[in-house]
């Protein structure tokens, strides 16, 4: 048994990774691009009718405020595989060829393209300034300006704001990176036309930058680390140095932990899931066991019939009737007649300073409905399994044996019967640690509980890709212990699958 675990844990790694790799992907595809997060920020549009004054001007400054956002999530990284590490200068400049309006490409592959150079980081800075030395590139010069000041462009970390001497050096030299690049205009005939009076300057001052020994051990690499960045220098391997180490950040609410958010809204999920969960199995399994052993009685077909009819009804149909019939102050006569319970939140204003059993029945009180509403799907279901599972066995030929050697019925159930028709609910059982973290949006959305699904559904329309890949990381690993869990407690139940794993 023990081999079969430690089995079973070791196939938990390649699945969790490539759950993590699938969402990673997803969520990559619908995050917003570095044009749309600039158009966003007021920064104006990209393509093709940007001014050469706005590329010349605050272009660099309000991009480069974006690629810090970028870089300090891992999305200016390839997902799972990097290969700027191998690009040379002809690469480069076909790379700006193609962003040239006079290239035969839509609008967008060109606007695309751009933001992928300008995101390509410190292996493009070498070849970049190797276009601005060759005075045979000069029509080139004006855009791989403007891509080497974003490139070449240092990101400050949360480390570095405890050395301000660190922090002065980044800023100057991002400074002079933004004032430095090359004016310029394009069209569809001419292409990029260089019309800054200073170009020159601005050249040399940006290959001066370029040839600081103390910048060039950011910008070149050696063959090891050109190798190494394929797969360890990509957003995923990013993601995963940040999950390991804890440092993940959202991306709605900087500078806080992915982690520190969830545990904070999981609080009230987490009491609203076991609650709901202990009610549901406590009540269901004794009244499927009940139903199962008075099959076909008046009290069977009630119980059947009654719970076939609460499971056909969707959980929000039931909150809304519960909420508008109990939660709403009423007039009649010409007297308000307060709600029987609140429709919002789960303890009341000025809670904290109840005595300890009034708190509990502000909690009851406030937590009565929206337990209702997430225990009672589950509980008509559940009910249903246990009886059907039982009703299976109770027909078996071992049951039948033990009814003709004289056993009471209450130890043909309780000692045999029930021990085998459990096999199925615990299958069933396998994903309630993940229930336990799962939000409960509609009932939070209902009364009003800010718990984890409200929490998860505006990190969804913030597209917030680091707190949805921290929720899901915690959803998936308690999903596979519950199954884990669940092949263990066969072994408990069935004796035929000890004796093949002992």
């Amino acid at each position: 048994m023990f081999a079969y675990i430690v089995r079973r844990l070791l196939l938990m790694i390649p699945t969790m990774l490539g759950i993590l790799i699938i969402n990673f992907l997803v969520l990559r595809m619908q995050s917003p691009s570095l044009v749309e997060q600039a158009q966003a920020g007021g920064s104006g549009k990209g393509g093709e009718g940007v001014s050469s004054e706005r590329r010349a001007g605050g272009a660099s400054k309000q991009y480069a405020n974006h690629i810090d956002r970028f870089r300090r999530l891992g999305n200016d990284l390839p997902a799972v595989v990097n290969l700027r590490g191998f690009m040379d200068k002809d690469d480069v400049v076909a790379w700006l060829r193609r962003t040239s309006p006079a290239a035969d490409v839509k609008d967008s592959t060109r606007s695309q393209a751009e933001q992928d150079l300008w995101l390509a980081g410190h292996y493009a800075v070498t070849p970049l300034a190797e276009i601005l030395a060759d005075p045979a590139l000069a029509d080139l010069h004006g855009p791989a300006s403007q891509a080497f000041a974003l490139c070449a462009h240092t990101s400050l970390q949360p480390a570095d704001q405890r050395d301000p001497t660190r922090v002065n050096v980044v800023r100057t030299r991002n400074q002079i990176l933004a004032q430095n690049v090359i004016g310029y205009r394009s069209d569809r005939v001419t292409g990029f036309v260089t019309d800054d009076s200073r170009a020159e300057a601005k050249r040399q001052a940006l290959l001066a930058v370029h040839a600081d020994p103390a910048n060039r051990v950011d910008y070149v690499a050696s063959d090891g680390q050109r190798w190494r960045s394929i797969f360890f220098e990509t957003g995923f391997s990013t993601f995963l140095s940040r999950l390991f180490t804890g440092t993940l950040v959202s991306e709605s609410r900087p500078n806080q932990y992915v982690f520190s958010i969830i545990a904070d809204h999981w609080k009230l999920t987490f009491w609203l899931n076991i609650l709901s969960i202990t009610l549901a199995w406590g009540c269901s399994i004794p009244l499927g066991i009940r139903s199962a052993r008075r099959l076909n009685t008046l009290e069977d077909r009630v119980t059947t019939n009654t719970l076939f009819l609460l499971w056909s009804l969707p959980s929000f149909f039931i909150g809304t009737v519960l909420l508008h019939h109990f939660c709403t102050d009423s007039v009649k006569n010409g007297v308000l007649h307060p709600a029987a319970f609140p429709n919002a939140g789960l303890t009341s204003a000025g809670s904290l300073w109840y005595s300890t059993p009034r708190y509990l029945l502000d909690l009851a009180w406030h937590g009565a409905l929206p337990l209702l509403v997430l225990s009672y799907a589950s509980f008509t279901s559940l009910s249903r399994y246990m009886r059907g599972n039982l009703l299976d066995q109770l027909g078996s030929d071992y049951v039948r044996t033990a009814r003709a050697k004289g056993n009471s019925e209450d130890g043909i159930v309780y000692g045999h019967a029930l021990r085998n028709s459990l096999l199925t609910m615990i299958t069933l059982g396998a994903g309630l640690l993940a229930e336990l973290f799962s939000g409960v949006l509609i009932v939070e959305l209902l009364f009003s509980i800010p718990g984890l699904g409200w929490l998860l559904l505006d990190a969804a329309i913030q597209q917030d890709a680091p707190l949805l890949m921290g929720a899901t990381v915690i959803s998936v690993g308690l999903l596979l212990i519950g199954i884990l869990v669940a092949d263990i407690l066969y072994a408990v139940v069935d004796p035929r699958l000890r004796g093949r794993y002992a």
